[in-house]
């Protein structure tokens, strides 16, 4: 079987750079890519048919003769933001100078199945948001994330594991989980995902909803949530699984830790978080740099960053810092467009 075709266009050497790095980074030896810059070389290549998956030119280069080619997916890079359809329906738009990531996202959205055709890519990756302290924005965080990722066309399940759940307050709705689901979920604990699945709700993402009263009180145990998402992962149905881990440490919450993936430990640049944090640092080993990310949340560099300050920059690394929002945030899109939770998504994209 031969390779899927990617050919990408445009007179501008140091703009395909970086473009043909992330495709070869990603994609390797399973695509074949034509990287084409001179402009005489691209009318020759076109004077003949052509069979690809994915074309991607510059608006100098397009024009409506690439319609008479056997290609999957067509794309323009425009030189101003208007991305959508062209006149020609089957002709998509992508902004030139959004970030290589973005656009490679964009690209291969479309022809995904034939370009990852390895079981390996589509392996569900669970990613734990955990914090030593409560009050860190790691709900918000993980539900930016989710959203993100969404954005980018993968496929996201968010779990809530908190005692008391309010992250429908970012919900457009607001319900929690209908007495339905509830029973569904008490009568088989052990495949929790395949009865309580048509109960998931999707805003961009899809999401478990939120219980209306603690587990206990339900009588329900937090096992339902590893059932849940080992279920959710075996099931291959998306991506990314997005799990809000309850701040504090006990065996159940350091379990939700061992199972996923990745896992994000979130602070606050105050003396008390990082002090909390490096008492964590005495119970769990998180010495796994390619398991354990460490996040700063509502940073503001005008302020002190206790993190500098101490002696926490010889045990680990901040990753990434997520800047303080100076007005309320009410709702997922808002959310979203946090400069420092895009570039957190796209450390796992």
């Amino acid at each position: 079987m031969s390779k899927p075709r990617v050919v990408i266009a445009d007179t501008d050497e140091n703009y395909l750079m970086p473009l043909e790095y992330k495709f070869l980074e990603t994609l390797g030896d399973k695509i074949e890519l034509e990287i084409i810059s001179d402009r005489a070389y691209y009318e020759e290549f076109f004077s003949a048919p052509r069979t690809a998956e994915i074309v991607a030119v510059s608006e100098k280069l397009y024009s409506r003769e690439l319609l008479k080619h056997n290609i999957n997916s067509l794309f323009v890079l425009a030189e101003e933001n208007d991305a959508g359809s062209t006149v020609e329906l089957s002709v998509s738009k992508i902004f030139k100078y959004t970030g290589v990531k973005e656009i490679f996202n964009e690209l291969i959205y479309r022809s995904r199945d034939r370009l990852f055709d390895d079981s390996s890519e589509k392996e569900t990756k669970v990613i734990a948001l955990y914090s030593a302290i409560g009050g860190s924005g790691k709900t918000s965080m993980g539900l930016g994330l989710a959203s993100c990722l969404a954005q980018n066309h993968r496929r996201v399940l968010y779990v809530n594991t908190e005692t008391i759940q309010g992250f429908s307050y970012y919900l457009a709705d607001k319900t929690g989980m209908p007495n339905e689901g509830v029973r569904a979920i008490r009568e088989d604990k052990q495949h929790v995902y395949n009865n309580v699945k048509y109960f998931i709700r999707k805003e961009g993402f899809a999401y478990v909803p939120p219980f209306a009263a603690a587990l206990d009180a339900l009588n329900l145990e937090k096992s339902i949530y590893l059932n849940l998402i080992k279920n959710a992962k075996a099931s291959k149905e998306y991506d990314f699984i997005i799990v809000d881990v309850e701040a504090g440490y006990d065996k159940e919450k350091m379990d939700f830790l061992q199972l996923a993936d990745k896992a994000a430990i979130v602070l606050l640049q105050d003396e008390f978080s990082v002090y909390k944090t490096e008492y964590l640092l005495h119970n769990i080993d998180l010495h796994d740099r390619e398991k354990y990310l460490f996040i700063c949340n509502c940073f503001q560099e005008e302020k002190e960053n206790a993190y500098v300050n101490s002696q926490m920059q010889k045990k680990f690394s901040m990753n990434e810092y997520v800047e303080y929002a100076s007005g309320p945030i009410r709702n997922i899109k808002e959310l979203s467009m946090l400069k420092g939770i895009q570039k957190l998504a796209y450390m796992f994209i």
